[in-house]
């Protein structure tokens, strides 16, 4: 996979629209982290700051960087194609749960 691509265009899918970061449902918190590690920051989007849900992020299955990313990025074709409303998304199990990041208070 070619990381700077993928998140150059996380990024801009981020910054059309900011309540994008849902679709990524549990696996925002990773998406999140690697824009950081990767030298985005607020400057870019607003949002990359340093809140983090624990309980939700601890939600991620331990696996790989790649892996990871395509799990991410799954869950977000699937999160825009099939949402649910007032910010529920799945965890793995299917259990419903709310995912909220401070920094970007929508």
């Amino acid at each position: 996979m070619d990381m700077p691509t993928a998140l150059g265009n996380t990024l801009q899918q981020l910054q059309a629209d900011p309540r994008r970061y849902k679709l990524f449902g549990i696996y925002w918190w990773p998406i999140k982290a690697l824009l950081k590690r990767h030298s985005y920051g607020a400057d870019q989007l607003y949002m990359l700051g340093s809140y983090q849900d624990q309980d939700t992020a601890a939600l991620v299955p331990e696996m790989g960087l790649e892996e990871t990313l395509r799990v991410a990025f799954e869950e977000y074709g699937r999160n825009a194609r099939y949402p649910h409303p007032g910010g529920m998304v799945e965890d793995p199990d299917g259990e419903m749960v709310l995912l909220y990041d401070e920094d970007a208070g929508i």
